[in-house]
């Protein structure tokens, strides 16, 4: 493995033996010496070979039964290859399913203890870092009941909080975040940028191309054990959602014409569908705003989002105008800044927004304990069926921060 290498798989091979019958097992352990094979054999993985530079991030991609998750445990060492070699350089800290790793008759505090000290943590260490954890998790007091209680997004929470507060040098995650709210999966990918620009290696699985997109440096393609394509992340998932069309239109193909040679009748109607509904963000918004952003520049006391009918809400139409309120208390003294806000998609990709300076050509200043409202009106003209993050953008020179501090939820136009 070179010096930069944190992450290499030397022909990784894993075969299951597959049984017909029960039985078929014990006369394998009596027979099988004679030559006799009363199993079939199932290759998860053929051949697997790459490597990972430190603080790349890797998609991997592949169809349900591809072997991705085969791939990452073997990684992370809870399952042995049958040939080949797999080697990770530095602390891992993997998110491969709920509640993985975790006891469910503890409560979420023992299981933090009892995951930071397997992740290879001094109870010290944990002792620091899990008033952090507890906060990022934000499950309340449930965080001193027993998990077993927990619903599946509680665990997504307490786990990712986990994980992602360890300092690992490789963070892998298998599709964990898929289960959390669009308010925690903001969160949970501006930490995971957090991380990246640190250097912290991280291995993604996820079926959603744009995330693979937004935050990958380059991607592996897998089908059926193998690896198909390997190389950037704009070649490889074109080539992947080209396939995916492929087998998509010879599916709808094959139903035509099963619909064609079938009995004519009356076609059951689809479900027109309604938009799931919002979750209320009142008790976020309090703990969002209780944060301090990374400079130390301010603290945000209230946010919130207004309709064109001066509603508070998190719901807005598209091209529907609204306006943003936010109540901030400057915790030092500040010359020459502009203020404004910035939109943000789930990824943590900026897309648009609006400041004081660039509208009307003048700066700001501020003095420490000063206690301001800033108010901006625009209009939603993203796209709908989506969520969105909203920051309070400072700058100053070359200097900006923010931080996210509401989820607005955005519907199609009929």
């Amino acid at each position: 493995m070179s010096s930069e290498s944190v992450v290499r798989a030397d022909g990784l091979s894993k075969c299951y033996q597959i049984y017909e019958k029960p039985h078929h097992r014990l006369l394998q352990m009596l027979l099988g010496r004679f030559g006799r094979r009363y199993y079939q054999e199932f290759w998860a993985l053929r051949d697997i070979s790459f490597e990972v530079g430190r603080g790349k991030v890797v998609g991997i991609l592949g169809k349900n039964g591809a072997g991705k998750s085969t791939l990452l445990q073997i990684l992370c060492g809870t399952l042995a290859p049958s040939a080949g070699s797999a080697r990770v350089n530095g602390r891992v800290a993997a998110l491969l399913e709920l509640g993985a790793g975790f006891n469910p008759e503890f409560t979420g505090v023992e299981n933090v203890y009892m995951n930071g000290q397997i992740l290879g943590m001094s109870r010290q260490e944990i002792e620091a870092r899990l008033p952090a954890i507890e906060a990022f998790a934000d499950i309340g007091d449930f965080v001193h009941q027993p998990v077993k209680t927990y619903s599946s997004g509680m665990f997504a929470r307490l786990a990712f909080a986990v994980s992602v507060h360890v300092d690992p040098d490789v963070l892998i995650v298998d599709e964990a975040l898929s289960v959390g709210d669009s308010w925690f999966q903001h969160k949970s990918m501006a930490r995971m940028r957090e991380l990246m620009s640190r250097g912290c290696t991280v291995l993604f699985v996820s079926h959603s191309i744009d995330s693979v997109r937004a935050l990958c440096d380059e991607v592996i393609w897998l089908e059926a054990g193998r690896i198909r394509m390997q190389g950037d992340v704009t070649t490889v998932t074109n080539a992947y959602m080209n396939d995916v069309f492929i087998e998509q239109n010879r599916i709808t193909l094959e139903t035509l014409g099963a619909e064609d040679s079938a009995p004519a009748g009356k076609k059951p109607e689809p479900d027109a569908g309604t938009a799931p509904p919002v979750p209320a963000e009142e008790e976020r918004l309090r703990s969002a705003a209780t944060q301090v952003d990374g400079a130390q520049v301010l603290q945000v006391l209230a946010a919130t989002v207004r309709n064109s009918k001066g509603a508070a809400t998190e719901h807005l139409e598209q091209g529907e105008a609204f306006s943003l309120d936010f109540t901030v208390r400057f915790l030092k003294s500040v010359r020459n800044i502009s203020v404004g806000f910035l939109i943000k998609d789930q990824f943590g990709q900026d897309l648009t927004g609006e400041s004081i300076f660039n509208t009307y050509r003048r700066s700001l200043d501020f003095e420490a304990g000063q206690t301001v409202c800033f108010s901006f009106s625009s209009t939603m003209m993203l796209r709908g069926g989506q969520s969105y993050s909203v920051a309070l953008r400072i700058n100053q020179v070359t200097q900006w921060n923010r931080s996210d501090n509401i989820v607005v939820y955005a519907d199609e136009l009929a």
